[in-house]
């Protein structure tokens, strides 16, 4: 990599590279015949394939502007976004790597953001031959108006005829700011379209040039025009939450029906496509998280004024019914069983859901299972499943009041023919789905054990495993509707036994994990300090963290007793958790705690809930992390976390979590 210029660039110039050795060449002379020098060029070698790499690395010999970064292939997304890390202009742009700019392509769009002090500037496009000339008949796509214009105003210009100039990434010059928090899905397709709407919501002026500055080149083999592919239903999920983010942001109703009629269109395609084509396991997978994100916008159907009364019934029907699956193939076909609550991904928290969401994770990098989550809708965990496509999400629709009764009076009539069901209809409406699956097992990820009993006697007990994330007895019951268990500690499988008739030997161990990657990435001092500073907290300060529910099985009000009885100003606790998870509601506990933590003030900070890519900073930021369980802990994930982060663990004794601190240095207090 060039040594990088001692004074930051004017404009950062992201160009993703992979499989482009043809186009590459006239796409950066075209950025090296720029009227305007002052920028850096970042090209991102996405593990291209043929020789690019090595063009990269001649373009940074030859002028010092060029930084190049080599990264294993991780798509157009992970590509883009390794470039906003590196950046350090004052203003972005995106190149794609086979297209050409114009002389003035970068002059003419800084020019007009300085000009009207806007956020973002956009020029119109030129499609071009795959030789890289003017067609026939030009093809121009021209920004609606020529001028300034605040950003909100021009969301309803993504539903034009002319859209592609307001959604693509390229075409475009950004003032960083707008990226300091954003960045690209990564994995998904359409992921222009996933931001597009949060940019634009951000800009207060959007400057738009009628001119063609930019050449995008046709070719037969890019990304956008291949037969169908899972990723295709990602478009599917970008316009989703469009109609969700105009809805819950007040926007007028005719924004929020031209997002939901182009949503639901694309997913009736899509739909027509995916009956006619080869059913394989990853398209059944993406289908079934774009139906449900579908299904989250059910209420809104009939009210919409730009669908059809055949379209709206067509919609409804394709957002319920029951979606094929592929036939078997050599892989291992394993359901994972949540109980109902949170959904997986884990969008919402719950460390089930982050096991299973883990587990998916894992599935997409090794590909060596046909795995089925199985939980509760939500529109939110299902645009994140498409992080996975390999990984089919099946989301059971919340109960209703009038689907609560009448699976009550089910229940009733079930139980006088002597064929009782589980109180909660969330487990009985799951079994039309588990039987058609037919997959070799099914495990119970924790919750009601007894919920999956009816469905262990339709399928076959030894299919069944109960994976015990809690300490849990075992009971003559839960031996009729389970072969096997899994435990996440030697604890947990012994108290299991003492209490079963089940074989030791069907009584496996299998220890919790966490993603070490992201755990063991050190956080730099400043972030360290920043976090600190950004609940009050000096450097001097012994910063102690609880993380995990905020209930008294927890132990966190003895924590804040601790702290009282110490007295010490310069020992801060820092609470992250909720009552439950994202979005619950404080309970009487909660508001316990918040009353006894008074006294101390700004000594105990309540961080609220806190997603759990973000955890690793706080680990980082502490002097020393809290288990104190008043309960037999069965593992205790924040532990773990917590050694991976490189911060000391002080914990009770109890359960598993003696078994998991080993050897780590951890204080244990009875």
């Amino acid at each position: 990599m060039a040594k990088l210029p001692e004074a930051a660039p004017l404009i950062s110039v992201i160009v993703p590279v992979y499989g482009v050795e043809a186009y590459l060449p006239a796409c950066l002379s075209s950025l090296f015949a720029q009227t305007l020098a002052d920028f850096e060029l970042i090209l991102v070698d996405d593990g291209s394939p043929d020789g690019c790499g090595a063009l990269c690395d001649k373009a940074a010999a030859r002028d010092p502007r060029v930084r190049v970064i080599h990264r294993k292939n991780g798509g157009l997304s992970a590509a883009r976004n390794s470039g906003l890390a590196a950046a350090r202009g004052s203003y972005i742009a995106f190149v794609d790597s086979d297209d050409t700019v114009h002389p003035e392509y970068l002059r003419e769009l800084y020019a007009a953001c300085a000009a009207s002090g806007a956020d973002m500037a956009l020029c119109a496009v030129e499609d071009v031959s795959e030789a890289g000339i003017s067609l026939p008949e030009p093809a121009l796509t021209r920004p609606c108006a020529a001028g300034t214009f605040s950003g909100r105003e021009l969301l309803g210009q993504f539903f034009a005829p002319n859209a592609t100039c307001y959604t693509v990434a390229w075409n475009k010059l950004y003032r960083a700011e707008l990226w300091r928090q954003l960045r690209y899905p990564e994995g998904m397709l359409h992921e222009d379209d996933a931001v597009a709407h949060l940019l634009y919501w951000n800009c207060a002026k959007v400057a738009c040039i009628d001119r063609p500055l930019y050449f995008y080149r046709l070719r037969q083999g890019s990304i956008c025009r291949t037969e169908l592919r899972p990723a295709h239903f990602d478009g599917v999920s970008a316009h989703a939450a469009w109609c969700r983010f105009f809805a819950e942001n007040g926007l007028e109703k005719a924004l929020v029906d031209q997002a939901l009629a182009g949503c639901l269109r694309r997913y009736l395609g899509l739909c027509a496509q995916a009956l006619a084509a080869p059913l394989t396991w990853p398209l059944a997978a993406r289908w079934h998280a774009a139906q449900a994100e579908v299904r989250g916008l059910a209420p809104l159907v009939m009210g919409c004024a730009r669908l059809s009364f055949k379209e709206k019934l067509s919609a409804l029907r394709w957002a319920g019914r029951r979606l094929p699956l592929p036939p078997k193939t050599n892989l291992p076909r394993a359901a994972l069983l949540l109980p109902p609550g949170l959904p997986a991904p884990a969008v919402r928290g719950g460390a089930v859901e982050g096991l299973a969401t883990q587990l998916a994770l894992q599935n997409q990098r090794f590909q060596e299972l046909e795995l089925v989550v199985v939980c509760q809708q939500d529109p939110l965990a299902a645009a994140e499943a498409a992080r996975c496509p390999n990984t089919l999400f099946y989301y059971q629709p919340t109960e209703g009041r009038l689907r609560v009764l009448a699976h009550g009076v089910r229940r009733r009539a079930l139980a006088l023919a002597g064929r009782p069901v589980h109180w909660n209809g969330y487990y009985a409406r799951c079994l039309p789905f588990l039987k058609s699956l037919n997959a070799d097992a099914y495990l119970a990820e924790g919750g009601d054990l007894n919920g999956w009993r009816q469905a262990s006697r339709s399928l076959g007990r030894q299919r069944f495993w109960a994976h015990l994330h809690g300490a849990a007895d075992g009971a003559p019951a839960l031996d009729e509707t389970y072969g096997h268990v899994l435990a996440i500690s030697k604890y947990v499988r012994e108290r299991w036994l003492a209490s079963s008739a089940l074989p030791a030997q069907n009584a496996h161990l299998l220890f919790n994990c966490i993603p070490l990657e992201r755990f063991f990435a050190p956080c730099t001092p400043q972030q360290r300090d920043g976090l600190r500073a950004r609940f009050g907290f000096s450097p001097e300060d012994f910063v102690v963290l609880f993380c995990g529910r905020l209930a008294p099985d927890k132990g966190v009000d003895k924590l804040v007793e601790a702290a009282l009885s110490l007295g010490d100003p310069q020992v801060k606790l820092l609470l992250v958790g909720e009552a439950f998870f994202a979005g619950s509601v404080p309970d009487a506990f909660t508001r316990r705690l918040r009353s006894l933590a008074e006294p101390l003030g700004g000594a105990a900070v309540f961080a609220g809930y806190v997603p759990n890519g973000e955890l690793p900073l706080y680990y980082q930021a502490a002097d020393l992390a809290a288990v104190p369980s008043a309960i037999d802990e069965a593992a205790g994930l924040a532990a773990v976390e917590a050694m991976a982060a490189g911060c000391p663990v002080l914990a009770t004794a109890s359960g598993g979590l003696p078994e998991y601190l080993a050897g780590s240095g951890a204080l244990l207090a009875e």
